[in-house]
């Protein structure tokens, strides 16, 4: 599995969830990338997710400010 790609969808979800969008978009999203085999999309948003649910808006933005650099 390639973690560069994880590590993408993961930043792109984290920057999706600080803007505003809902996890039902991104777990459609989710069922999207399955459907064409793209699993490690799939991993990355899925550890969005899971991440986001304990994080803090300012938490998520201070995430995606570090891994950006």
């Amino acid at each position: 599995m390639n973690k560069e790609i994880v590590e993408e969808f993961y930043l792109l979800a984290l920057i999706d969830i600080a803007n505003g969008k809902d996890i039902s978009e991104l777990e459609e999203a989710l069922e999207m990338y399955e459907e064409v085999d793209m699993f490690e999309a799939c991993a990355g948003i899925l550890k969005a997710i899971h991440e986001s649910g304990y994080m803090t808006i300012r938490e998520i933005i201070n995430e995606i400010e570090e891994n950006d650099k």
